[in-house]
């Protein structure tokens, strides 16, 4: 089986995965806009008691004729006004609320439309990895040293379900939070990277099941540009990225970032992403 035909089964099966309810939808968004903006959300910490928070925040834009990306990460402490809420951390406005609500409040905070969203949930993140046979991802050696449940892998490596979540999740260094996303982006390119993989496609049935249970979006078959982006031509190395940055400090107890809003307007602006 050639890899054309392997990839246009994997759309296919990602589209009924991801995108079965919404079948009857038509694409919403604005036809003068040049381009799509999606939140990329992973939920995690999962109890009875709140539906999780979203500690990996992005927004990724396609510009619809060069299907050239751009992604914007918004670190999860950052400090904003969350909708109809009040001011706290950018990552409790999925638990205070839903979907609607961390929409509202991005695009409220960074007065940026979003057409669409991808909710990844992190709580089964290991089965999603186990079940495309592990993901192989570049393991730096001082998270290797620091985490030793990651059994002395450094450099590209392939790791197991267990070994890419404790690998993306660390932010014990100097990048902190920083490092937490780009780890978050790269594991994000080796599950794609995995789900292209020929010899996945012998699990399809398994991968539909975990797409089903695991992503939640928006985006109907119909928006050709950003299923054809998101499966076969999405490539973080060639990507625009860009991160709101600012100032960390401790309010009341608790840990907060305080957004530069002069550098993040310049960010927002120079990824294009309100064309």
């Amino acid at each position: 089986m050639n890899k054309k035909m392997v990839i246009l089964i994997l759309i296919g099966i990602i589209v009924l995965g991801v995108s079965l309810s919404f079948f009857m939808f038509s694409p919403k968004t604005n036809s003068s806009s040049e381009r799509i903006n999606i939140l990329f959300l992973g939920a995690d910490a999962r109890t009875p008691q709140t539906q999780g928070y979203t500690d990996s925040i992005n927004i990724l834009s396609i510009d619809k004729k060069t299907k050239e990306v751009s992604l914007l990460s918004i670190p999860r402490d950052t400090r904003v006004e969350i909708a109809g809420k009040g001011v706290d951390k950018i990552n409790s406005a999925y638990a205070y609320g839903d979907i609607n609500t961390t929409k509202e409040t991005v695009e409220n905070f960074l007065k940026v439309r979003i057409d669409y969203y991808i909710l990844v949930d992190f709580t089964d993140f290991k089965e999603m990895v186990d079940t495309l046979g592990g993901i192989t991802m570049n393991v730096e050696p001082h998270i290797s040293k620091a985490r030793p449940e990651l059994h002395g892998k450094t450099g590209v490596s392939k790791l197991t379900g267990e070994e890419a979540l404790i690998y993306v999740r660390f932010r014990q260094d100097s990048e902190s939070e920083g490092g937490r996303m780009r780890r978050h982006r790269e594991a994000i390119q080796a599950i794609i990277d995995g789900a292209l993989n020929p010899s996945n496609i012998l699990q399809a049935p398994a991968v539909l099941n975990q797409l089903r249970e695991n992503v939640k979006t928006d985006i109907p078959p119909l928006e050709t540009t950003v299923i054809e982006t998101l499966i076969t031509g999405f490539d973080i190395e060639n990507a625009r990225i860009g991160v709101v940055t600012g100032e960390y400090t401790h309010i009341n107890g608790i840990n907060y970032m305080i957004p530069d809003m002069d550098k993040t307007e310049k960010t927002v602006n120079e990824l294009g992403l309100r064309k």
